[in-house]
């Protein structure tokens, strides 16, 4: 089962302010004013707080490539690369409150999650037969250098029957990066379809607490 890899081969740019100002009353203010507030840190520097545009977060941090896109800055003048560690979004709005950084380099090597796409779902003559793609990993955390950071893994549902497992071990890893789990670890099932679950468009199995917590 061949699976395609798309390895990310350039950064992406995200301006961030350093500021000067901290606690609860300047992060209210900066959200007011349409920023979130943050901290970035590591890389032999000291921590440093920082600002982001709420309007040029948006872009990303919805995606779950997220945590593994890696972006250039300028702060302060130092052209840095950075990657996204942490975010907190509001319990009720779901926007984006806080989010923290971590200063990287190209040939450091970090553990990223990077996310799985399950593709070919109308080649499944399990899936045709009824079944339901039962997604039991979305992500799989992996080791690699910061260079080297694939986009996405892709794994081919074509000529795959009801009961047939993925793990981990299925997926093609390529050269320099390497998954920290088992490669025994199931990342998803085809299953027979159950009652009280509903699937989207490619079959995709979503129970009634998922919906729910989705509405």
């Amino acid at each position: 089962m061949m699976q395609k890899v798309k390895v990310k081969t350039m950064a992406e740019s995200l301006k961030i302010l350093a500021r000067e100002s901290v606690g609860k009353k300047e992060a209210r203010k900066l959200r007011y004013d349409g920023f979130i507030p943050g901290v970035l840190y590591g890389g032999g520097k000291q921590p440093k707080s920082i600002s982001v545009a709420l309007k040029d977060l948006r872009q990303y941090c919805f995606s779950q490539s997220f945590f593994s896109t890696v972006f250039e800055t300028d702060v302060d003048g130092a052209k840095e690369d950075i990657i996204a560690k942490d975010i907190s979004f509001h319990p009720v709005t779901d926007v984006p409150i806080s989010v923290d950084f971590m200063r990287v380099s190209k040939d450091a090597k970090i553990k990223v999650s990077i996310a799985l796409e399950f593709i070919n779902s109308e080649k499944s003559p399990g899936v045709k037969k009824g079944g339901v793609l039962n997604v039991v990993v979305h992500q799989i955390e992996c080791s690699c250098e910061v260079g080297n950071i694939p986009e996405k893994f892709e794994v081919d549902l074509s000529g795959k029957e009801i009961g047939t497992s993925f793990t981990v071990g299925d997926v093609v890893f390529p050269n320099g990066v390497t998954p920290v789990s088992s490669s025994n670890v199931v990342i998803a099932t085809i299953v027979s379809p159950r009652t009280g679950v509903s699937t989207d468009e490619n079959n995709v199995e979503t129970t009634e607490g998922e919906q729910a917590a989705g509405a």
